[in-house]
């Protein structure tokens, strides 16, 4: 090579190696977010077992209840050997994961059932009225919240804003009730408690609906007014692009990603937030079994539950995690050279 040449790495290989590097530190990213997801659910299991350890109620006590049987102190000892109960904690809390790996939660307290059946038929209810809720917020907050940007400022945008304000200082259960009287007590829609189909499910739907879109329409407002100030905003408007369209395709397509955020924070909240709201209408979701189980003290099945849903926040949050990059590429560029830098930091 002559002096002065400069080497340069053609395209191709330069592409090859930024994919390389891309796929590499994906990969460690992978492998991280896996390590933190295992420390989570081993603390959550470490947690929830030692409360049920420490807790007052004797376990083989409560397997003779309810079956009209009282037990003799040698009856207690063997059902205490059969249960393990007699064993260190490290050695029952090592038996109980083993169980749990081979999918046994443990029988319940109270209805003397797997704990499993209980949850696999619980936790499809609670799914159900967590996603109706997510859809139903997004059916509400994100045109509100769009048409209180385009009108910031006019009376249409400060009612709203009261509006929103009011419904999210109301606690769920609280929006719960006051439709549980208005439209039933009052006004007989609906039946006071919830039954297992479409009628049944909108009450508890819309009481956690209607807190969680005002929240959403006001987040939506405030990313909206951020990007109709914003200059590409200015460019289509200076090329004759409508406000309409500007609005309802150009700002809402960069919605996505923080949309996707609240989401991602509020499926989380619902799973686990919901089992007041499931106890005001009946509804048969984890939540109010979880409620039952803590009123009988049936500790398998809380410490199943905790287990559970920590284990479903997790899917969650690593499925949200995933979107980002399919709706934004840039985030993946973002994370990758961010990633980049640590690692030559270290």
């Amino acid at each position: 090579m002559a002096r002065g040449d400069v080497h340069t790495m053609p395209k191709g290989s330069a592409t090859r190696t930024d994919r390389s590097l891309l796929a590499g530190w994906n990969a460690r990213r992978v492998m991280r977010s896996l390590g933190g997801a295992v420390v989570v659910v081993f603390l959550v299991s470490l947690i929830a077992f030692a409360l049920a350890y420490l807790s007052p109620t004797d376990a083989a006590i409560r397997s003779f209840s309810g079956v009209g049987i009282s037990p003799t102190e040698e009856q207690l000892a063997a059902k205490r050997a059969e249960l393990g109960l007699d064993q260190p904690f490290i050695v029952q809390y090592v038996n109980w994961v083993a169980n749990i790996f081979q999918g046994d939660l443990g029988t319940s307290y109270r209805t003397k059932a797997p704990v499993a059946e209980m949850l696999f038929e619980a936790i499809p209810y609670t799914l159900v009225l967590s996603f109706t809720s997510i859809l139903l917020t997004l059916v509400i907050a994100i045109p509100l919240g769009l048409v209180c940007a385009a009108r910031r400022g006019s009376v249409l945008d400060q009612v709203m804003r009261f509006v929103t304000y009011l419904f999210n200082s109301l606690p769920s259960f609280f929006v719960a009730l006051l439709l549980l009287y208005v439209l039933s007590v009052r006004l007989h829609l609906f039946g006071v408690m919830a039954t297992r189909d479409l009628a049944g499910i909108l009450m508890p739907t819309l009481a956690l609906a209607l807190p969680l879109s005002a929240w959403f329409a006001r987040q939506v407002r405030a990313y909206a007014i951020e990007q109709l100030g914003s200059g590409y905003v200015e460019g289509l408007r200076a090329r004759g692009v409508s406000e309409t369209r500007i609005l309802w395709v150009h700002v809402l397509r960069n919605l996505c990603v923080p949309l996707l955020t609240l989401v991602g924070v509020s499926l989380g909240m619902l799973l686990g937030g919901s089992a007041i709201v499931e106890s005001i209408f009946n509804w048969p979701g984890v939540g109010l079994a979880a409620i039952e189980a803590v009123g009988h003290r049936d500790y398998p099945f809380i410490g199943a539950y905790a287990l559970s849903m920590a284990v479903i926040y997790l899917i969650v949050n690593a499925l949200v995690d995933g979107s980002y990059r399919l709706l934004d590429p840039r985030v993946a560029s973002a994370y990758a050279e961010a990633g980049a830098g640590g690692d030559r930091d270290a």
